[in-house]
């Protein structure tokens, strides 16, 4: 019978051997981007359409208080007319400089497509002058003994064309300066995501399908973003991405925290989706978390084992019980063992016929109630 002798195993790869893992060093629908005109005659492209240009009457150039360009009196009654091929969607208007006291009473009249158009929705006060009113036949004037202005009088019709026009009713008015933006409908979007909400661990790449059923412009880009706030999805951003793909990044993140992934589109600026765009589209959101990874530190009383015998070995463990150990012993097969605390001990066994010197345990794998780390 062979005499079994003493081993020295390789103490780096048990006493203190440790496992642990490391990393690698708003669904938006269909929206309105405006765009101002500013010439005074002919046709130019503005955004989405061809803008025609032409007066009638006392009509020239003019800003105040941030309105214009466009400028109608004093001396009689004017007129712009903006045609637009293809038809927009959409108008904003500014005015600044309408009266109405003993001396002067003015309306402004817009007609769309050829027709009178009766103003219903009030415009925004701008803070230049009192609010202006809409009269009781729908054209827009000033309050009593004012001097009136309006930003932001919206309409929203299928336009091929609209006039502004300064009615004088009473005796020489001061004449009115206005201006006036198209909207282009936005088709951008950043479609849809499909994917189960996503539980990690800390050392995994949180990846979902990309997104479907995207529109693009010409000048439109599509990247993913990862946010913390559904409210705040722009403010909360933590990482950007061209693919939906992300790394949990502890300078940054947290684990335990819930991010959400979504794919968002829209004009480009240096190479990035310009979050300012008036186009941007924000797709539905999936959520991830990230889980600290899980980690195993091997422990022997006495290393000084011979060839075909067993020692016992502690696991101390980090993470959340149970946790489901699977490591390799020299000369043997995976083994797999479930651990219901952080403190555990088994029996590490030597073949026989090991040589002095080469005993190993090696953990491959750890499973913990959150996540695996390989």
């Amino acid at each position: 019978m062979k005499s079994m002798h003493p081993l020295k195993p390789h103490f780096a790869a048990i006493l203190g051997l440790f496992l642990t893992c490391f990393l690698p060093n708003w669904v938006s629908g269909q929206t309105c981007e405006y765009s101002k005109i500013e010439h005074f005659s002919g046709t130019e492209q503005v955004a989405c359409s061809e803008v025609t240009v032409t007066s009638d009457g006392s009509v020239a150039g003019g800003a105040i208080c941030a309105k214009g360009p466009y400028f109608i009196g004093p001396d009689s009654t004017g007129s712009y007319t903006f045609s637009f091929s293809p038809a927009v969607s959409g108008v904003r208007l500014g005015f600044y400089g309408l009266n109405n006291n003993f001396n002067s009473l003015e309306e402004v009249a817009i007609s769309i497509n050829g027709s009178f158009y009766p103003v219903t929705n009030d415009g925004q006060p701008d803070g230049c002058l009192a609010p202006a009113v809409i009269s009781p036949g729908g054209t827009i004037r000033a309050c009593m003994n004012c001097s009136s202005s309006w930003k932001d009088v919206i309409i929203t019709e299928n336009i091929s064309s609209i006039q502004v026009e300064d009615i004088y009713l009473l005796n020489e008015a001061f004449g009115v300066i206005f201006s006036i933006e198209i909207c282009c409908a936005c088709n951008t979007s950043a479609g849809e995501l499909t994917s189960d909400p996503l539980e990690l661990c800390q050392n995994q790449t949180a990846e979902i399908p990309a997104a479907t059923q995207t529109v693009l412009e010409s000048n439109d880009l599509l990247q993913y973003i990862l946010f913390s706030d559904l409210l705040d999805t722009l403010g909360s951003i933590v990482a950007t991405s061209n693919t939906p793909s992300f790394n949990f990044n502890p300078a940054t993140m947290q684990t335990g925290t819930l991010y959400y992934i979504a794919a968002i589109a829209g004009a480009g600026l240096n190479g990035n989706v310009n979050f300012n765009a008036p186009c941007l589209s924000v797709s539905n959101a999936i959520s991830v978390t990230w889980s600290v990874a899980p980690s195993v530190a091997f422990t022997v009383d006495n290393p000084n084992i011979c060839a075909g015998a067993c020692t016992e070995v502690t696991a101390t463990f980090t993470g959340t019980p149970p946790f489901i150990l699977t490591y390799i012993v020299t000369g043997s097969a995976p083994i797999m063992e479930v651990f219901t605390g952080n403190v555990h001990s088994f029996q590490a066994c030597v073949p026989p016929g090991a040589p002095a010197g080469s005993l190993s345990l090696q953990a491959t794998e750890l499973t913990d109630a959150n996540c695996t780390c390989q």
